[in-house]
């Protein structure tokens, strides 16, 4: 199904971009796709082809339903069809590490997974790549070649840029990525850590929640009053730092060792950390002990993490590096985060608006992960969280408001405390 939504995609903005000169009988037509993953030692491939299509053009056939016993002709026939060559003209060697056919009943796919490996002293980022697998007897076939992952040319993210088509006669395109930098890498792995933090409501909500109360000191099943800057910018400390490892350990985990859980039981645990932490903004759960409860419900949102560092095809020392951006994007952000909301809630700590503001955001926090806990078990949307992610979404602007009121409840604080006692006695009557 992502094979088939990829295609379309790619081949209508080709299609929008070409409408000037197409003629107006042009339709879509059936087409392959190459996504190219470039390493510091070799290129990885992965080609999509449509199964009718290859059947068409080769007579293999394929059955979709034992896709275990797939013919062998279609290793020679793929090996046959694919070539690249450095710029001086020597061989990339080509080899084939998986052939699967996808269970889409709606569009059956070939997919295949090669290694290009240049000969000595030949760089992996450029090559002339000679493609002509079905589109040699098809003429209407078109391939769409990406660039699906570039670590040194700071292509993370999960949208491939497309680098170039083929369609009989033209079977030959040069690729160029440039000479690249691990710097560029780590930028890109930075400024997705910082997007993804940015758009993940959970993770923020669980953070806001956890250091609603760090202002306050725990007055047996009870949040008492103001326990002090020291007190508050420890406990911050330790919260933060605590779940920055916990996710560490896990992210690092996933990328490197396939530490893996199922993903929705990993985004139920992430809501049930949410509610755990909103009953505990509410009343004392594990007063004193926030930063061990944010160390092990990080743990649980760095699997959700991994999943986006393993999604790319990088080497282990780029993979440490993407680890390293990515993490230092999250902090960045985390940080952020805490410097425009804490010194409000300093300053309304120390007045009586305090309490029901953090019974309210504890109520709401439990809320949104109530809503995203009966969304992400039964596995269908609901609107109450869809109206959750559309109100986070205007999040600075509730930061901006609660400012204003932490300073004018601070100014009204100070403006009472500087009032002149009233006068007593006078003139008995």
């Amino acid at each position: 199904m992502a094979g088939s939504l990829i295609r379309a995609a790619a081949w209508l903005l080709l299609w929008l971009a070409a409408a000037g000169a197409a003629p107006a009988s042009a339709h879509l037509m059936a087409n392959s796709v190459v996504s190219l993953d470039f390493g510091s030692r070799a290129t990885g491939a992965e080609i999509l082809i449509p199964l009718n299509e290859l059947q068409l053009a080769t007579g293999i056939r394929v059955d979709p339903a034992r896709p275990g016993a797939l013919p062998p002709a279609l290793r020679s026939y793929i090996l046959g069809h694919v070539r690249a060559t450095a710029p001086d003209g020597r061989p990339f060697a080509i080899a084939i590490r998986d052939l699967a056919v996808s269970d889409d009943p709606a569009q059956a796919d070939l997919t295949v997974a090669l290694t290009l490996v240049p000969p000595a002293g030949a760089s992996p980022r450029i090559f002339d790549l000679r493609y002509d697998a079905v589109i040699d007897r098809l003429p209407n076939h078109f391939v769409l070649v990406f660039a699906r992952s570039d670590f040194a040319g700071g292509t993370l993210a999960n949208d491939p840029v497309m680098i170039g088509g083929l369609q009989a006669p033209t079977v030959t395109m040069r690729v160029d990525r440039g000479p690249g930098s691990a710097w560029r890498g780590f930028a890109s792995a930075m400024r997705l850590g910082m997007h993804h933090i940015a758009e993940g409501h959970d993770h923020l909500l669980f953070l806001i929640a956890l250091i609603l109360p760090a202002p306050l000191v725990a007055a047996g099943r009870r949040w008492g009053g103001y326990a002090g800057l020291r007190h508050t910018a420890r406990r911050l400390l330790g919260v933060v730092t605590a779940f920055t490892v916990g996710h560490s350990i896990t992210l690092i985990g996933g990328a490197f060792l396939g530490w893996t859980l199922p993903a929705r039981p990993v985004e139920v645990g992430i809501a049930l950390s949410i509610l755990v932490s909103a009953v505990h903004a509410w009343r004392p759960l594990f007063a004193g002990r926030e930063a061990l409860i944010a160390g092990g419900f990080g743990l649980i949102h760095g699997l959700a993490f991994a999943t986006i560092i393993g999604a790319f095809a990088l080497e282990p020392l780029q993979k440490a590096q993407s680890i390293l951006g990515f993490n230092l994007g999250i902090e960045l952000v985390q940080l952020a985060v805490v410097a425009c909301v804490m010194p409000a809630l300093l300053l309304l700590a120390r007045t009586p608006a305090y309490a029901p503001l953090r019974t309210i955001g504890a109520a709401l926090t439990a809320v949104a992960a109530i809503a995203w806990i009966v969304e992400r078990v039964s596995g269908t949307a609901n609107p109450v969280a869809e109206a959750i992610d559309g109100a986070l979404g205007h999040a600075p602007w509730a930061v901006a408001a609660l400012t204003l009121a932490a300073l004018a409840a601070a100014w009204r604080r100070t403006a009472q405390a500087r009032r002149p006692e009233p006068a007593h006695g006078g003139i008995a009557g």
